[in-house]
């Protein structure tokens, strides 16, 4: 990837903001003894999510680390994309020249200046300032500093390596294709490339084409192309509308974006799935798991933290029927379920006829 050295001021600012995360599992933990003590669990927690949610944040509300989690969040949320652009731009002139020179080199970026942008999409998802291209060089900002520099280093464990720990489950879902034999392979969604990079190294025969709504992440996503030396062909797209001919690839991809999206546009996008794919094409996204396989409490934490976290579609997403869905479209050998050992990604499986 490219290479850069933040200055001390924005690396400081940074790491303050990756150490937030244990602060916050820590805060979580004491909210668990405090729903013990009071007598919740699986047989006395709401089936019905929102009476849950009422019944939890009722007690809750009360106890100081879970105001203290919350106050933590909302600053967290309002400050991270602001945060990490100004790092940013403290080395922006050293990258400029960089940027420049990975225009060049064998990933193709096609963009579309007529496309026209979804009402869903323009809501700022993790309550990114601005949204994925509210700064000229987001993909930068988001797909490194935030995304490697925040959140890889908050979920990475001791003697780890943000980059290796964050993109390790990219490699194991990947991985987990039942073949390794498809022509051409679609990936929506690709943001900055992570996942795009991990489909070269498992399939590295494979003609690679990757689509995506924002401007910004294309353009990272081609310098990322580039310092790699993949043959990428990324193009700016809805995934509901690639524009491509119908049975034209073989495996039709996504990582961690479903959760993103409202309910009927992952069912256009499971349509265009169809659609693009040969006979004995697959379907094959990783996602966050269903509330349906977890307990009580994860599930209400989860929604929780989605509702206040600037992820709207999160709750429909984990709560809709996938099987029922696909199985409505014509995909066959349809499969659902958890990579072991965290149920994480959550697969969705499918063949066209």
């Amino acid at each position: 990837m490219i290479d850069y050295k933040l200055k001390q001021h924005g690396r400081a600012s940074l790491d303050f903001l990756a150490s937030l995360g244990p602060s916050m599992a820590n805060l979580m933990k004491k909210q668990t003894e405090e729903l013990n003590k009071a007598g919740f669990n699986e047989s006395t927690l709401e089936k019905d999510i929102d009476k849950r949610s009422l019944q939890i944040e009722k007690i809750l509300t009360k106890l100081p680390a879970f105001r203290s989690q919350n106050l933590l969040g909302e600053w967290h949320s309002n400050n991270h994309a602001r945060i990490a652009t100004s790092a940013f731009e403290e080395i922006e002139s050293e990258l400029i020249e960089e940027f420049s020179k990975l225009k060049d080199g064998q990933t193709s970026l096609k963009l579309d200046p007529s496309i026209k942008i979804p009402k869903y999409w323009k809501y700022p998802i993790h309550r990114t300032t601005g949204g994925w291209d509210g700064h000229k060089h987001m993909g930068f900002i988001h797909g490194e500093l935030i995304h490697r520099k925040i959140v890889g280093k908050a979920l990475t464990p001791a003697g780890g390596t943000a980059y290796n720990d964050i993109n390790s489950d990219r490699l194991k879902f990947a991985s987990e294709a039942p073949r390794r034999d498809y022509n051409t392979i679609l990936e929506i969604g690709c943001s900055s490339g992570p996942y795009t990079s991990k489909l070269s190294e498992v399939f590295p025969k494979s003609r690679i084409l990757a689509c995506d709504l924002s401007a910004s992440q294309l353009v990272h996503a081609q310098h990322n192309g580039n310092a790699l030396g993949h043959s990428w062909e990324l193009f700016q797209a809805d995934g509901r509308f690639t524009g491509l001919e119908e049975s034209s690839v073989d495996l039709f991809t996504s990582y961690i974006i479903l959760h993103e999206l409202p309910v009927d546009i992952i069912v256009d996008i499971l349509n265009e799935g169809f659609r693009v794919l040969r006979s004995g094409g697959e379907l094959f996204f990783g996602d966050v798991a269903p509330y349906s396989s977890m307990d009580k409490l994860s599930s209400w934490r989860t929604d929780y933290l989605a509702r206040y976290g600037g992820e709207p579609y999160w709750r429909g997403s984990a709560t809709m029927d996938m099987i029922g869905e696909m199985k409505k479209i014509g995909f066959k050998d349809i499969k659902y379920y958890g990579m072991k050992p965290k149920n994480y990604p959550w697969v969705t499986f499918g063949r066209k006829p």
